[in-house]
Protein backbone atom coordinates (compact mmCIF):
# COMPACT_ATOMS: atom_id res chain seq x y z
CA UNK A 1 0.00 0.00 0.00
CA UNK A 2 1.56 3.20 -0.97
CA UNK A 3 2.63 5.22 2.10
CA UNK A 4 2.14 9.08 2.66
CA UNK A 5 5.43 10.44 1.07
CA UNK A 6 7.65 12.09 3.99
CA UNK A 7 9.66 14.55 1.84
CA UNK A 8 9.84 18.46 3.02
CA UNK A 9 9.83 21.03 0.64
CA UNK A 10 13.46 22.04 2.08
CA UNK A 11 14.94 18.77 1.24
CA UNK A 12 17.98 19.02 -0.79
CA UNK A 13 17.34 17.25 -4.33
CA UNK A 14 20.58 15.33 -3.69
CA UNK A 15 18.77 13.78 -1.08
CA UNK A 16 15.95 12.60 -2.90
CA UNK A 17 15.73 9.14 -3.12
CA UNK A 18 12.74 6.98 -4.17
CA UNK A 19 11.44 6.01 -1.08
CA UNK A 20 11.33 9.50 -0.14
CA UNK A 21 8.98 10.21 -2.83
CA UNK A 22 7.02 7.17 -2.71
CA UNK A 23 6.17 3.71 -1.19
CA UNK A 24 5.40 0.81 -3.02
CA UNK A 25 3.23 -2.21 -1.74
CA UNK A 26 0.88 -4.21 -1.63
CA UNK A 27 -2.00 -6.04 0.06
CA UNK A 28 -2.95 -9.16 1.63
CA UNK A 29 -3.13 -13.06 2.06
CA UNK A 30 -1.61 -17.28 3.48
CA UNK A 31 -2.21 -21.06 3.53
CA UNK A 32 -2.08 -24.75 5.22
CA UNK A 33 0.52 -25.32 7.42
CA UNK A 34 0.62 -27.81 10.28
CA UNK A 35 -0.75 -26.67 13.54
CA UNK A 36 -0.81 -28.69 16.90
CA UNK A 37 -5.12 -27.94 16.77
CA UNK A 38 -8.19 -29.77 15.43
CA UNK A 39 -9.00 -29.74 11.77
CA UNK A 40 -12.40 -29.04 10.66
CA UNK A 41 -14.63 -31.54 11.28
CA UNK A 42 -12.37 -33.70 14.02
CA UNK A 43 -13.63 -33.55 17.66
CA UNK A 44 -12.05 -30.60 19.48
CA UNK A 45 -9.83 -32.06 22.30
CA UNK A 46 -11.55 -32.57 25.82
CA UNK A 47 -8.42 -30.48 26.72
CA UNK A 48 -9.40 -27.79 25.15
CA UNK A 49 -12.42 -27.29 27.71
CA UNK A 50 -9.97 -26.26 30.61
CA UNK A 51 -10.00 -22.24 31.37
CA UNK A 52 -7.64 -20.62 29.50
CA UNK A 53 -5.37 -17.96 30.35
CA UNK A 54 -6.25 -16.14 26.82
CA UNK A 55 -8.24 -17.14 23.70
CA UNK A 56 -7.15 -15.40 20.60
CA UNK A 57 -9.83 -15.27 17.76
CA UNK A 58 -8.31 -15.36 14.21
CA UNK A 59 -5.34 -17.20 13.08
CA UNK A 60 -3.80 -14.46 10.59
CA UNK A 61 -0.49 -12.81 11.46
CA UNK A 62 -1.92 -10.59 14.22
CA UNK A 63 -3.74 -13.52 15.87
CA UNK A 64 -0.83 -15.76 15.59
CA UNK A 65 1.57 -13.07 16.58
CA UNK A 66 -0.11 -12.37 19.79
CA UNK A 67 -0.59 -16.04 20.48
CA UNK A 68 3.50 -16.63 20.37
CA UNK A 69 4.22 -14.43 22.34
CA UNK A 70 1.75 -14.95 25.20
CA UNK A 71 2.55 -19.18 24.62
CA UNK A 72 6.48 -18.09 24.84
CA UNK A 73 5.48 -16.63 28.29
CA UNK A 74 4.46 -19.80 29.72
CA UNK A 75 0.65 -18.99 29.40
CA UNK A 76 -2.37 -20.79 28.78
CA UNK A 77 -3.52 -19.70 25.04
CA UNK A 78 -6.35 -21.08 22.16
CA UNK A 79 -6.42 -20.11 19.23
CA UNK A 80 -10.24 -20.11 17.58
CA UNK A 81 -10.31 -20.05 13.36
CA UNK A 82 -13.43 -19.87 11.46
CA UNK A 83 -11.61 -20.78 8.06
CA UNK A 84 -9.87 -24.14 7.87
CA UNK A 85 -6.21 -22.53 7.47
CA UNK A 86 -4.16 -20.24 8.80
CA UNK A 87 -3.63 -17.01 7.65
CA UNK A 88 -6.37 -14.92 6.72
CA UNK A 89 -5.59 -12.32 3.98
CA UNK A 90 -2.39 -13.59 3.62
CA UNK A 91 -3.25 -16.78 1.36
CA UNK A 92 -0.33 -18.91 -0.50
CA UNK A 93 -2.55 -21.15 -3.24
CA UNK A 94 0.21 -23.80 -4.02
CA UNK A 95 -2.07 -25.79 -6.31
CA UNK A 96 -3.73 -23.75 -8.99
CA UNK A 97 -0.32 -22.86 -10.83
CA UNK A 98 2.88 -24.09 -11.67
CA UNK A 99 4.19 -22.18 -8.69
CA UNK A 100 2.77 -21.07 -5.48
CA UNK A 101 0.76 -17.83 -5.83
CA UNK A 102 -0.41 -15.05 -3.54
CA UNK A 103 -4.05 -14.56 -3.60
CA UNK A 104 -3.57 -12.10 -0.90
CA UNK A 105 0.17 -10.38 0.75
CA UNK A 106 2.63 -11.07 -1.39
CA UNK A 107 5.54 -8.24 -0.76
CA UNK A 108 7.88 -7.63 2.65
CA UNK A 109 8.40 -4.31 3.02
CA UNK A 110 11.99 -3.85 4.01
CA UNK A 111 14.73 -5.69 5.66
CA UNK A 112 14.11 -4.19 8.75
CA UNK A 113 10.49 -5.18 9.48
CA UNK A 114 9.07 -7.95 12.06
CA UNK A 115 9.06 -10.09 9.31
CA UNK A 116 11.89 -10.24 8.29
CA UNK A 117 13.67 -12.46 11.43
CA UNK A 118 11.05 -15.16 10.38
CA UNK A 119 12.75 -15.19 7.29
CA UNK A 120 16.39 -15.60 8.82
CA UNK A 121 14.86 -17.96 11.58
CA UNK A 122 13.93 -20.70 8.55
CA UNK A 123 16.92 -19.19 5.93
CA UNK A 124 14.02 -18.77 3.30
CA UNK A 125 14.89 -17.47 -0.02
CA UNK A 126 13.87 -13.92 -0.86
CA UNK A 127 13.79 -11.84 -4.58
CA UNK A 128 14.21 -8.20 -4.45
CA UNK A 129 12.10 -6.34 -6.72
CA UNK A 130 14.60 -4.00 -8.55
CA UNK A 131 13.29 -3.82 -11.91
CA UNK A 132 10.17 -1.02 -11.76
CA UNK A 133 9.36 0.67 -14.84
CA UNK A 134 5.93 2.49 -15.83
CA UNK A 135 4.49 4.71 -18.56
CA UNK A 136 1.26 7.36 -18.83
CA UNK A 137 -0.08 5.65 -22.07
CA UNK A 138 1.35 3.11 -24.01
CA UNK A 139 2.42 5.91 -26.77
CA UNK A 140 4.58 7.43 -24.04
CA UNK A 141 8.06 6.23 -23.09
CA UNK A 142 8.66 3.63 -20.00
CA UNK A 143 10.42 5.79 -16.84
CA UNK A 144 12.53 3.78 -14.65
CA UNK A 145 11.21 4.01 -10.54
CA UNK A 146 15.17 4.42 -9.57
CA UNK A 147 15.40 7.49 -11.75
CA UNK A 148 15.04 10.83 -11.32
CA UNK A 149 13.01 10.80 -14.69
CA UNK A 150 10.26 9.29 -12.86
CA UNK A 151 9.31 12.71 -11.17
CA UNK A 152 9.52 14.90 -13.97
CA UNK A 153 6.70 16.33 -15.82
CA UNK A 154 6.72 15.11 -19.18
CA UNK A 155 5.24 18.41 -20.72
CA UNK A 156 7.63 20.39 -18.26
CA UNK A 157 7.41 21.79 -14.92
CA UNK A 158 4.84 24.24 -13.78
CA UNK A 159 5.98 27.40 -12.97
CA UNK A 160 5.36 29.02 -9.48
CA UNK A 161 6.87 32.41 -8.95
CA UNK A 162 4.41 32.90 -5.47
CA UNK A 163 4.63 29.23 -4.34
CA UNK A 164 2.85 26.33 -5.36
CA UNK A 165 -0.19 27.25 -3.55
CA UNK A 166 -1.42 24.89 -0.59
CA UNK A 167 -4.37 23.06 -0.70
CA UNK A 168 -7.47 24.24 1.17
CA UNK A 169 -9.46 22.05 3.23
CA UNK A 170 -11.56 19.56 2.14
CA UNK A 171 -9.93 19.70 -1.54
CA UNK A 172 -9.21 16.55 -3.66
CA UNK A 173 -6.30 15.72 -4.77
CA UNK A 174 -7.23 16.24 -8.66
CA UNK A 175 -9.32 19.66 -7.41
CA UNK A 176 -5.41 20.75 -6.26
CA UNK A 177 -3.90 19.03 -9.26
CA UNK A 178 -6.36 20.94 -11.65
CA UNK A 179 -5.81 24.44 -9.69
CA UNK A 180 -2.38 24.26 -9.75
CA UNK A 181 -2.00 23.32 -13.75
CA UNK A 182 -0.99 20.10 -13.69
CA UNK A 183 -3.43 18.18 -15.64
CA UNK A 184 -2.99 14.48 -16.35
CA UNK A 185 -0.95 14.31 -19.19
CA UNK A 186 1.26 16.21 -17.48
CA UNK A 187 1.75 13.59 -14.56
CA UNK A 188 5.02 11.92 -13.19
CA UNK A 189 4.83 8.57 -13.23
CA UNK A 190 5.70 9.21 -9.39
CA UNK A 191 2.59 10.94 -9.14
CA UNK A 192 0.49 8.40 -11.30
CA UNK A 193 1.44 5.83 -9.17
CA UNK A 194 -0.05 7.00 -6.40
CA UNK A 195 -3.47 6.08 -7.71
CA UNK A 196 -2.05 2.29 -7.81
CA UNK A 197 -1.73 1.26 -4.41
CA UNK A 198 -4.82 3.93 -2.75
CA UNK A 199 -7.60 5.76 -3.97
CA UNK A 200 -8.05 7.67 -7.11
CA UNK A 201 -7.32 11.57 -7.08
CA UNK A 202 -10.83 12.74 -7.37
CA UNK A 203 -11.12 11.06 -3.80
CA UNK A 204 -7.55 11.17 -2.31
CA UNK A 205 -7.12 14.22 -0.50
CA UNK A 206 -4.72 16.92 -2.07
CA UNK A 207 -1.77 16.52 0.68
CA UNK A 208 -1.52 12.78 -0.54
CA UNK A 209 0.28 14.49 -3.52
CA UNK A 210 1.72 17.72 -2.46
CA UNK A 211 4.81 15.84 -1.51
CA UNK A 212 5.63 14.20 -4.82
CA UNK A 213 4.80 17.40 -7.04
CA UNK A 214 7.36 19.59 -4.80
CA UNK A 215 10.04 16.74 -5.83
CA UNK A 216 9.40 16.83 -9.27
CA UNK A 217 9.59 20.74 -9.24
CA UNK A 218 13.05 20.31 -7.26
CA UNK A 219 14.00 17.48 -9.39
CA UNK A 220 13.32 18.31 -12.39
CA UNK A 221 16.82 19.52 -13.95
CA UNK A 222 18.42 15.99 -12.58
CA UNK A 223 18.16 12.26 -14.63
CA UNK A 224 20.08 9.20 -13.46
CA UNK A 225 19.76 6.89 -11.23
CA UNK A 226 18.70 8.21 -7.58
CA UNK A 227 20.62 7.92 -4.54
CA UNK A 228 21.00 4.28 -3.36
CA UNK A 229 18.90 3.32 -0.49
CA UNK A 230 18.27 0.75 1.54
CA UNK A 231 14.94 0.19 2.18
CA UNK A 232 12.58 -2.37 -0.62
CA UNK A 233 10.42 -5.48 -1.34
CA UNK A 234 10.68 -8.74 -2.01
CA UNK A 235 9.03 -11.91 -2.24
CA UNK A 236 9.25 -14.99 -0.44
CA UNK A 237 10.50 -17.82 -2.81
CA UNK A 238 8.06 -20.65 -2.68
CA UNK A 239 5.61 -19.00 -0.72
CA UNK A 240 5.33 -16.51 1.59
CA UNK A 241 3.21 -18.11 4.28
CA UNK A 242 6.19 -20.35 5.53
CA UNK A 243 6.86 -17.02 7.65
CA UNK A 244 3.66 -18.93 9.66
CA UNK A 245 5.69 -21.75 10.92
CA UNK A 246 7.54 -20.28 13.72
CA UNK A 247 4.42 -18.78 14.90
CA UNK A 248 2.18 -21.28 14.86
CA UNK A 249 4.39 -24.49 16.37
CA UNK A 250 2.23 -26.24 19.19
CA UNK A 251 -0.05 -23.85 19.83
CA UNK A 252 -3.64 -25.58 20.89
CA UNK A 253 -5.51 -24.31 17.60
CA UNK A 254 -9.20 -25.32 16.25
CA UNK A 255 -10.08 -24.79 12.53
CA UNK A 256 -13.69 -24.04 11.84
CA UNK A 257 -14.69 -22.19 15.33
CA UNK A 258 -16.64 -19.49 13.64
CA UNK A 259 -17.18 -17.23 16.99
CA UNK A 260 -20.79 -15.89 17.31
CA UNK A 261 -21.33 -14.64 20.42
CA UNK A 262 -18.15 -13.57 23.49
CA UNK A 263 -20.01 -12.93 26.90
CA UNK A 264 -17.81 -11.09 28.76
CA UNK A 265 -17.37 -9.25 32.35
CA UNK A 266 -13.85 -8.06 34.21
CA UNK A 267 -11.67 -11.16 34.70
CA UNK A 268 -14.11 -13.78 32.44
CA UNK A 269 -14.63 -14.57 28.66
CA UNK A 270 -17.15 -17.11 27.20
CA UNK A 271 -16.68 -17.71 23.48
CA UNK A 272 -18.95 -19.40 21.53
CA UNK A 273 -18.67 -21.06 18.69
CA UNK A 274 -19.60 -23.08 15.80
CA UNK A 275 -17.02 -25.57 17.28
CA UNK A 276 -17.82 -25.13 20.86
CA UNK A 277 -17.76 -23.43 23.68
CA UNK A 278 -14.57 -21.98 25.57
CA UNK A 279 -13.53 -19.96 28.25
CA UNK A 280 -10.40 -17.67 29.69
CA UNK A 281 -9.68 -15.16 31.47
CA UNK A 282 -8.79 -12.76 28.78
CA UNK A 283 -9.24 -12.63 24.95
CA UNK A 284 -7.50 -11.25 22.22
CA UNK A 285 -9.70 -10.52 19.01
CA UNK A 286 -7.55 -10.48 16.01
CA UNK A 287 -10.38 -10.07 13.31
CA UNK A 288 -10.04 -7.83 10.21
CA UNK A 289 -12.25 -4.66 10.98
CA UNK A 290 -14.68 -5.46 8.34
CA UNK A 291 -15.50 -8.43 10.44
CA UNK A 292 -16.53 -6.89 13.03
CA UNK A 293 -18.15 -3.79 11.57
CA UNK A 294 -20.28 -6.14 10.02
CA UNK A 295 -21.54 -7.43 13.76
CA UNK A 296 -20.33 -10.91 12.91
CA UNK A 297 -19.82 -11.50 16.79
CA UNK A 298 -22.35 -10.65 19.54
CA UNK A 299 -21.28 -8.54 22.61
CA UNK A 300 -22.72 -9.51 25.81
CA UNK A 301 -23.06 -6.84 26.86
CA UNK A 302 -22.72 -4.98 24.16
CA UNK A 303 -19.16 -2.90 24.03
CA UNK A 304 -18.90 1.05 24.24
CA UNK A 305 -20.82 2.87 22.29
CA UNK A 306 -17.65 4.44 20.83
CA UNK A 307 -15.93 1.57 20.07
CA UNK A 308 -18.96 0.72 18.04
CA UNK A 309 -18.77 3.41 16.38
CA UNK A 310 -15.36 2.79 15.63
CA UNK A 311 -16.14 -0.02 13.76
CA UNK A 312 -18.40 1.60 11.83
CA UNK A 313 -16.09 4.20 10.46
CA UNK A 314 -13.52 1.60 9.35
CA UNK A 315 -13.72 1.69 4.98
CA UNK A 316 -11.72 -1.03 2.94
CA UNK A 317 -10.11 -0.12 -0.01
CA UNK A 318 -11.98 -1.96 -3.32
CA UNK A 319 -8.69 -4.28 -4.67
CA UNK A 320 -8.24 -6.31 -7.30
CA UNK A 321 -5.69 -8.28 -7.78
CA UNK A 322 -5.85 -10.92 -10.88
CA UNK A 323 -3.17 -13.49 -11.35
CA UNK A 324 -2.73 -15.04 -14.93
CA UNK A 325 0.15 -17.89 -15.62
CA UNK A 326 1.82 -18.03 -19.15
CA UNK A 327 4.14 -20.69 -20.33
CA UNK A 328 6.73 -19.06 -20.81
CA UNK A 329 8.56 -15.28 -20.29
CA UNK A 330 6.16 -12.80 -22.12
CA UNK A 331 9.00 -10.42 -22.51
CA UNK A 332 10.34 -10.47 -26.16
CA UNK A 333 14.36 -10.34 -26.67
CA UNK A 334 13.78 -7.04 -28.38
CA UNK A 335 11.68 -5.25 -25.65
CA UNK A 336 13.20 -2.62 -24.29
CA UNK A 337 12.66 -3.83 -20.33
CA UNK A 338 14.34 -6.43 -18.98
CA UNK A 339 13.39 -10.02 -19.40
CA UNK A 340 13.79 -9.94 -15.35
CA UNK A 341 11.32 -7.72 -15.33
CA UNK A 342 9.34 -6.93 -11.85
CA UNK A 343 7.00 -3.98 -11.85
CA UNK A 344 5.65 -2.42 -15.32
CA UNK A 345 2.31 -0.08 -15.38
CA UNK A 346 0.71 1.22 -17.84
CA UNK A 347 -1.35 4.11 -16.19
CA UNK A 348 -3.96 4.45 -18.86
CA UNK A 349 -4.60 1.08 -18.21
CA UNK A 350 -7.40 -0.60 -16.23
CA UNK A 351 -5.67 -2.27 -14.07
CA UNK A 352 -2.64 -0.63 -14.72
CA UNK A 353 -0.32 -2.41 -13.13
CA UNK A 354 1.48 -5.76 -13.56
CA UNK A 355 4.04 -7.67 -11.36
CA UNK A 356 5.84 -10.60 -11.76
CA UNK A 357 4.98 -13.18 -9.09
CA UNK A 358 7.91 -15.79 -10.68
CA UNK A 359 10.52 -14.08 -11.16
CA UNK A 360 13.52 -15.34 -9.23
CA UNK A 361 11.96 -18.73 -8.93
CA UNK A 362 14.51 -21.38 -9.61
CA UNK A 363 13.50 -24.38 -12.23
CA UNK A 364 10.16 -22.74 -13.81
CA UNK A 365 10.11 -21.74 -16.97
CA UNK A 366 6.67 -20.11 -17.04
CA UNK A 367 5.82 -16.56 -16.47
CA UNK A 368 3.20 -15.20 -13.48
CA UNK A 369 1.87 -11.66 -13.67
CA UNK A 370 -0.28 -10.22 -11.05
CA UNK A 371 -2.37 -7.74 -12.23
CA UNK A 372 -3.45 -4.75 -9.82
CA UNK A 373 -5.34 -1.71 -9.28
CA UNK A 374 -7.13 -0.39 -6.05
CA UNK A 375 -9.61 2.05 -5.15
CA UNK A 376 -12.41 3.30 -7.07
CA UNK A 377 -11.00 1.84 -10.39
CA UNK A 378 -10.15 -1.57 -9.12
CA UNK A 379 -14.16 -1.80 -7.97
CA UNK A 380 -15.09 -1.17 -11.51
CA UNK A 381 -13.02 -4.34 -12.39
CA UNK A 382 -14.81 -5.91 -9.64
CA UNK A 383 -18.29 -5.64 -10.85
CA UNK A 384 -17.21 -7.67 -14.24
CA UNK A 385 -17.49 -11.19 -14.84
CA UNK A 386 -14.62 -12.72 -13.70
CA UNK A 387 -13.61 -13.50 -17.58
CA UNK A 388 -14.01 -9.81 -18.52
CA UNK A 389 -11.50 -8.87 -15.24
CA UNK A 390 -9.02 -11.72 -16.56
CA UNK A 391 -9.58 -10.14 -20.51
CA UNK A 392 -8.80 -7.09 -19.03
CA UNK A 393 -5.95 -7.34 -17.43
CA UNK A 394 -4.56 -9.66 -20.46
CA UNK A 395 -5.04 -6.66 -22.82
CA UNK A 396 -2.21 -4.57 -20.54
CA UNK A 397 0.16 -7.58 -20.63
CA UNK A 398 -0.18 -8.04 -24.06
CA UNK A 399 -0.22 -4.21 -24.70
CA UNK A 400 3.18 -3.65 -22.60
CA UNK A 401 4.66 -7.01 -24.53
CA UNK A 402 3.76 -5.95 -27.76
CA UNK A 403 2.15 -9.20 -29.00
CA UNK A 404 -1.49 -9.50 -29.33
CA UNK A 405 -1.65 -13.03 -29.93
CA UNK A 406 -0.67 -13.39 -26.03
CA UNK A 407 -2.89 -15.74 -24.22
CA UNK A 408 -2.23 -17.29 -20.38
CA UNK A 409 -2.68 -21.21 -19.65
CA UNK A 410 -3.95 -20.09 -16.35
CA UNK A 411 -5.68 -17.42 -14.42
CA UNK A 412 -7.21 -16.93 -11.06
CA UNK A 413 -8.76 -13.58 -9.14
CA UNK A 414 -10.13 -13.57 -5.44
CA UNK A 415 -12.57 -11.01 -4.31
CA UNK A 416 -11.84 -10.50 -0.60
CA UNK A 417 -14.94 -8.18 -0.17
CA UNK A 418 -17.37 -11.18 -0.81
CA UNK A 419 -15.15 -13.01 1.81
CA UNK A 420 -17.24 -13.47 4.80
CA UNK A 421 -14.53 -13.88 7.09
CA UNK A 422 -12.79 -10.77 5.50
CA UNK A 423 -15.08 -8.57 4.08
CA UNK A 424 -12.45 -6.91 2.34
CA UNK A 425 -9.02 -6.55 1.53
CA UNK A 426 -7.73 -3.86 3.58
CA UNK A 427 -8.68 -0.62 5.14
CA UNK A 428 -8.69 2.49 3.14
CA UNK A 429 -7.32 6.23 4.22
CA UNK A 430 -10.09 7.25 5.43
CA UNK A 431 -10.81 4.24 8.24
CA UNK A 432 -10.96 5.72 11.50
CA UNK A 433 -8.33 3.97 13.91
CA UNK A 434 -7.75 5.64 16.98
CA UNK A 435 -9.02 3.97 20.24
CA UNK A 436 -9.75 1.21 18.06
CA UNK A 437 -7.56 -1.09 20.52
CA UNK A 438 -8.39 0.12 23.70
CA UNK A 439 -9.08 -2.97 25.94
CA UNK A 440 -12.35 -3.78 27.65
CA UNK A 441 -12.26 -4.20 31.26
CA UNK A 442 -8.74 -5.09 31.19
CA UNK A 443 -10.27 -8.14 29.56
CA UNK A 444 -10.64 -7.87 26.21
CA UNK A 445 -7.96 -6.63 24.10
CA UNK A 446 -7.53 -5.91 20.18
CA UNK A 447 -5.33 -6.92 17.47
CA UNK A 448 -4.92 -6.33 13.78
CA UNK A 449 -8.93 -4.74 12.20
CA UNK A 450 -7.03 -1.90 10.17
CA UNK A 451 -4.18 -3.41 9.42
CA UNK A 452 -2.84 -3.22 6.13
CA UNK A 453 0.31 -5.56 5.88
CA UNK A 454 1.41 -8.79 7.29
CA UNK A 455 4.06 -7.10 9.76
CA UNK A 456 2.37 -4.17 11.11
CA UNK A 457 -0.47 -7.12 11.72
CA UNK A 458 1.98 -9.19 13.45
CA UNK A 459 3.30 -6.04 15.29
CA UNK A 460 -0.55 -5.06 16.46
CA UNK A 461 -0.34 -9.14 18.20
CA UNK A 462 2.62 -8.35 19.83
CA UNK A 463 1.53 -5.36 21.39
CA UNK A 464 -2.16 -7.07 22.17
CA UNK A 465 -0.57 -9.78 24.05
CA UNK A 466 1.61 -7.21 25.73
CA UNK A 467 -0.78 -5.82 27.33
CA UNK A 468 -2.94 -9.13 28.14
CA UNK A 469 0.46 -9.98 29.77
CA UNK A 470 0.30 -7.12 31.63
CA UNK A 471 -3.25 -7.60 32.57
CA UNK A 472 -2.81 -11.00 33.71
CA UNK A 473 0.27 -9.89 35.96
CA UNK A 474 -2.33 -8.64 38.05
CA UNK A 475 -4.86 -11.02 38.65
Amino acid sequence: MNERSEIDSTDHTHGVTRRTILGVGAAGAAGVLLTAGARPGAAVPASYNRMWDTIVIGAGASGLGAARVLADAGKRVLVLEARDRIGGRMWTDRTSMGIPIERGAELVHGTTVSTWGLINQLGLATHRQTEIHSRLTPTTPWTNAFDFESLHFPLGAPSYPNGLPDPVDGETALAWLERVGIPPENYSTALAAIEVDSEQFDVLPAWFVVDTVVAGLETQDLSGPMPPEEYGDYRVIGGYNQVLQPLVAGLPLVHGARVHTVEHRAGRVDVHSSAGSFKAKTLVVALPGGVLKHGDIAFDPPLPADKRDGFQEIEYLPVFKGILEFAHPVLPEDHPLPRAWDIMTTFSKNPPSLWNGSVGTPGYGGEVIVAWMTGGKAQELLDLPEAERFQAALDNIRTAVGDQGLQYVNASTYDWSKDEFARGAYPGPFSRRNGLNAPIDGTIFWAGMVTSTIHSSRNSGVAAANATLAALALR
